[in-house]
């Protein structure tokens, strides 16, 4: 029986060399937003993958599992098999796949980076026309209002200044890691040019609509690592990233406002006091925004002692495990052994 694009997503998501629970697998597909889904997600190096599939259907998910396993390509410790290994290997010579790690980390801001970005080249492209008879893609009035501020504080009501955005796409998408340039472009809409659906990129391109959907997801992830990375180059772009980014914006909104509060000089005690949470909840908060903040304080948490254990390991290429944690520091916390954990995360090969 022949697997579909979607099935073989799913093949990809096991390893030969340990077991994977489908629970957990479910929950990093669909983007469940706990500390223990992210770490799971890190440790099994699946980052990729995370929320990828937020309507996700757990019963259709478990469905496609039970076939793989009736087809031999998974025992029944839910581990691949040396077919199920093979056939996954072969398909995705030539088929694209999630592939970047970045994607747990803007998982929560790629969606409205993506629908700001798309509405503002809109926008733009009918002003340098001098167009002003068609429809905004984006009808919530919050976002148009976000447009017209954004397009006062940056000096973009002019049509010579409406060209800016433009030279950034273009500049972008010349960039190397931009893979599929002609896909991308396929969803803008603007001046006398209509944005495809997947399925019509499906039919142009000869690609499985799923397939599709993971190759702009990919290229809108380059996007943002390339921005990040590179903002004195992309200035329009980098301030919509980092207007989203603000106030610890990769996190769930109760984190952001932990880490409001605590930027403001509230001690985490007060914090958990004043928000009438649990200490432990305002541990995961912290913990979360080590997973996704590389310019975290660690050194507010955390030892000398432990933190060079954790230089010692990640030199070592040893990931840091908890219960080595417990026999070198008998006395540390929970809260503290799984920020060592976050820190010390080094990737050996689990597929």
């Amino acid at each position: 029986m022949e697997l579909t694009y979607l099935d073989y997503l799913f093949l990809d998501l096991f390893s030969t060399k340990e077991s994977r629970k489908i629970n957990s697998l479910f929950h990093i597909l669909s983007g469940k937003r706990t500390v223990s889904v992210l770490m799971q997600a890190k440790r099994m190096d699946l980052e990729a993958y995370y929320a990828f599939f937020p309507k996700l259907q757990q019963s259709f998910f478990e469905e496609r599992i039970k076939l793989m396993m009736q087809l031999e390509l998974l025992n029944a410790e839910y581990q691949l098999t040396a077919e199920g290994s093979q056939r996954k290997h072969q398909y995705f010579m030539s088929h694209a796949r999630p592939d970047l790690k970045e994607q747990l980390k803007y998982q929560a801001i790629s969606a409205l980076f993506k629908m700001r970005c798309l509405f503002l080249t809109q926008v733009l492209s009918e002003r340098v026309h001098e167009s002003k008879k068609y429809y905004p893609i984006q009808p919530r009035l919050f976002e148009q209002r976000w447009l017209k501020h954004f397009l006062v504080k940056h000096d973009l009501t002019s049509v010579s200044k409406s060209k800016i955005l433009g030279e950034e796409w273009l500049r972008i998408l010349a960039e190397p890691e931009i893979q599929n340039p002609e896909i991308f472009v396929a969803q803008f809409e603007g001046y006398h040019k209509s944005k495809q659906t997947n399925k019509q990129m499906s039919d142009e391109y000869n690609r499985d609509p799923v397939e599709v959907y993971v190759l702009l997801q990919r290229e809108w992830i380059q996007l943002l690592i390339t921005v990040n990375e590179k903002p004195q180059e992309y200035p329009l772009l980098s301030t919509i990233l980092a207007e989203l980014k603000r106030n610890a914006g990769l996190c769930s909104e109760s984190t952001q406002e932990t880490y409001r509060m605590w930027a403001d000089g509230v001690s985490l005690e007060q914090v958990a006091e004043r928000r009438r949470l649990k200490q432990s909840t305002i541990n995961d908060h912290l913990t979360e925004m080590a997973i996704l903040y590389e310019t975290f304080p660690y050194e507010e948490f955390l030892s000398e002692e432990q933190l060079a254990y954790i230089e010692a390991e990640i030199l070592a290429g040893k990931p840091v495990d908890y219960n080595e944690i417990q026999q070198a520091f008998p006395d540390v916390s929970f809260f503290q052994s799984r920020l060592m954990q976050v820190k010390g995360e080094v990737h050996d090969d689990r597929k």
